[in-house]
């Protein structure tokens, strides 16, 4: 048994030829770093327009709603910038090992440090959520309701704890005690043969070691699970009890409904994006099959995830639908016009 990565790939390594060349163009770092390079200049404008209409043709009622349409929307934003032009990582799945391969890797960023900012990314995405939901309840519970007192400080006090809870998933990669080189032989046993890359000094390993803060990185990750479902469940409830209230206008009751469905679109689409890879790669972890092109493909939908997010949230709140379909008929006959004259100009 190999005792360093240099043995290992000048031993068993070389014995891996006929596995990496069945290697496709999908399974080439280039494919992915350029596919992501073509996706963010895709992506890009999408969210910025969605900024846009959240900050020109918002209307009123929408004062308080908007921010947080704009908190999760800057998150997943920012989570399509790291992932598809500053990190691109690589994973070597379903091996713990992932390599860097981004625009922060030739400034010299260590891998470990891309990784730590990937999850903070990820903690303010969890903050935004639950912010968002939070907002709803809160405009939808009743007055006696207890969560009807989180105003102002504590609701702030909620935002920087959220965001903390999902800072702990980054403790345990902190503070694994393994070295990266012990790290990177054992996950040589789950993917014996990866991509020459995984011998990079772009490659950082995660440890699997169950640790106290692992625990208690498990442990948050439930607690705001439980918390997303409370505020949404609960709403829900609320919602159905305040449509049969005589006190609501029927203008409130059908902005309460309108508001609801927007925020549950705009949280919803990008994880029901997620579903295909997380099929395709449960299909690897059950065949442990070396496919890298489908895993490169895989994390391409992650970026996607603020794409589907922004459109969700043109369509699900009315005023920007209203907008976009009015922009497109004024745009639409001007078109028509402009080729009906030269198709008589090339008659002529």
């Amino acid at each position: 048994m190999s005792t360093t990565l240099a043995e290992y790939y000048s031993t068993n390594y070389t014995k891996c030829y006929e596995k990496l060349q069945e290697f496709s163009f999908l399974s080439s770092p280039n494919f992915l770093k350029t596919s992501a390079i073509v996706e963010f200049i895709v992506i890009i404008p999408i969210n910025l327009f969605g900024f846009y209409c959240i900050f020109v043709h918002s209307p009123k009622y929408m004062k308080e709603f908007k921010w947080h349409l704009f908190h999760l929307q800057f998150w997943f934003l920012l989570l399509t910038i790291f992932y598809s032009i500053l990190t691109t990582p690589v994973h070597f799945f379903p091996a713990q090992v992932r390599c860097s391969n981004g625009f922060l890797r030739q400034f010299g960023v260590p891998p470990e440090y891309q990784v730590y900012i990937v999850h903070f990314v990820f903690s303010g995405i969890v903050s935004s959520v639950i912010l968002l939901f939070e907002n709803r309840h809160r405009h939808l519970a009743p007055t006696t309701d207890f969560t009807y007192k989180i105003h102002k400080s504590p609701r702030i006090l909620l935002g920087i704890l959220n965001f903390s809870v999902g800072i702990t998933n980054t403790i345990p990669v902190m503070l694994q005690d393994d070295s990266q080189e012990y790290l990177k032989l054992k996950n040589l046993e789950v993917v014996p043969c990866p991509m020459e890359l995984y011998f990079d000094s772009c490659s950082f390993a995660s440890s699997k070691k169950i640790t106290g803060w692992s625990i208690l990185a498990y442990s948050t990750n439930i607690i705001v699970t439980i918390e997303i479902a409370f505020f949404i469940i609960h709403s829900f409830l609320c919602l159905r009890k305040s449509q049969v209230v005589d006190t609501f206008s029927v203008r409130t009751k059908q902005l309460q409904i309108a508001f609801f469905r927007a925020a549950i679109a705009q949280v919803a689409a990008p994880l029901l994006v997620l579903f295909v890879p997380f099929i395709m790669l449960g299909y690897i972890l059950v065949t442990s099959a070396n496919l890298q092109g489908l895993i490169n493909v895989c994390i391409l939908f992650i970026p996607a995830n603020s794409a589907f997010s922004t459109i969700s949230l043109l369509i699900y709140n009315k005023s920007y639908r209203v907008f976009i379909i009015g922009t497109l008929l004024k745009i639409l006959p001007k078109v028509e016009i402009s080729t009906t004259r030269v198709a008589m100009a090339s008659i002529n």
